[in-house]
């Protein structure tokens, strides 16, 4: 009897933890610039996820202050790691806060987006 319960125990522990890693989704871990920072310019916006993403279906904008998009380029996964996706930026900023609206798809299709702000220092 103790046997049984014990293997049903550990049966759902396995499935518990196979279906968290079923549910597991690109989470931004670091970002250049810096989520909040200043910086004296930026030409690319660099964005690193926990796993690695598919580029079609991954989006980003640059939006100024007041809201007014910022031209950037098609963004692309480093070869070396699908984690990183790299956006250069279309002209040189000039200084304010900029926001980083960002969505990814994951290489496992789920779908995951945020935004953070930085600072281009006058």
């Amino acid at each position: 009897m103790i046997a049984k319960t014990l293997i049903r125990a550990a049966a759902a522990l396995a499935f518990g933890l196979a279906a968290d890693a079923a549910l597991a989704h690109a989470q931004l871990e670091k970002a250049t610039p810096g989520v909040g920072a200043t910086v004296p310019g930026a030409s690319e916006i660099r964005l690193e996820f926990s796993e690695g993403v598919e580029p079609k279906f991954t989006g980003v904008t640059l939006k100024t202050a007041s809201g007014a998009a910022e031209p950037l380029g098609k963004p692309s996964v480093d070869p070396s790691d699908p984690k990183i996706l790299t956006v250069k930026i279309g002209k040189p900023l000039p200084p304010g806060v900029y926001t980083v609206e960002w969505h990814a798809v994951s290489v496992d299709t789920h779908h995951t987006q945020g935004n953070f702000n930085f600072t281009v220092a006058p």
